[in-house]
């Protein structure tokens, strides 16, 4: 279990680091990261086609470095850019990763292995963030979960569930998606699910997509106002992972 201080840094100071955070290079893989920001590859519906960029793919390496820094600076947590891994979730090594990032769900099409290493790598007590689909997308990941935990149900999570007391005191969950109009594909809405012990196996970002808002940070395409609560939440996100 790591030990991670609980002092919070002023927001504008963060806003500081965030810009002018250096990083520190070595010769080993990941430096002395003491995680590692694992991103899913899984097997992508015929619609994925279509799209420019695959979609597990999306921010890719721009949210990793950003986020990465972000947990360096406002926690104990000791990160290196490097310390990013791109893993397959139908190999074992997901299993090495407390915390998975999982980008565009409404695309997935699991074959059986992938679906047998999701199911497992939860009970096992792993914690995944799914990140970047709206609308209709909601209903593959459920079913997909459904398959995986036949006796559990995705729950809508509000500000009393310990995750968004993990590190910052989140005050609301009211935020704009950076991509579109809501009119489109609804609000904002964070969606969860619980093991037997009451531990949150997976946060959910429906019609929302945290890891934009990185890239756009990490780029200095998005002041800094309209996406702090992508940063709480990541840092939340995490906190929650190392804690429980």
């Amino acid at each position: 279990m790591y030990t991670l201080s609980v002092v919070k840094r002023p927001l504008f100071l963060v806003a500081l680091l965030i810009l002018s955070a250096l990083e520190v290079r070595s010769d080993e893989p990941y430096g002395d990261s003491e995680l590692v920001f694992a991103r899913v590859q899984f097997t992508m519906s015929l619609d994925s086609l279509f799209q420019a960029e695959a979609p597990w793919h999306h921010d890719y390496p721009f949210s990793e470095h950003f986020y990465l820094g972000i947990l360096r600076e406002v926690t104990s947590l000791r990160t290196t850019d490097q310390a990013n891994e791109i893993v397959q979730l139908g190999s074992d090594e997901i299993f090495q990763f407390p915390f998975l990032y999982v980008s565009e769900p409404g695309f997935m099409q699991l074959q059986p292995e992938e679906e047998d290493n999701l199911r497992e790598y939860l009970k096992r007590g792993g914690f995944i963030m799914f990140d970047d689909f709206r609308g209709q997308d909601f209903y593959v990941l459920q079913s997909y979960l459904k398959m995986a935990f036949p006796d559990r149900e995705m729950f809508r999570l509000d500000l009393t569930h310990p995750v968004f007391n993990s590190y910052y005191q989140i005050e609301s969950l009211e935020m704009e998606a950076p991509y579109m109009d809501s009119r489109f594909s609804g609000n904002p809405e964070f969606w969860g699910m619980h093991d037997d012990d009451g531990r949150l196996m997976l946060v959910a970002n429906h019609n929302n997509d945290i890891g934009e808002f990185w890239e756009a940070l990490d780029k200095a395409q998005e002041p800094l106002q309209p996406a702090i609560d992508a940063v709480q939440l990541g840092v939340n996100y995490m906190m929650y992972t190392m804690t429980h």
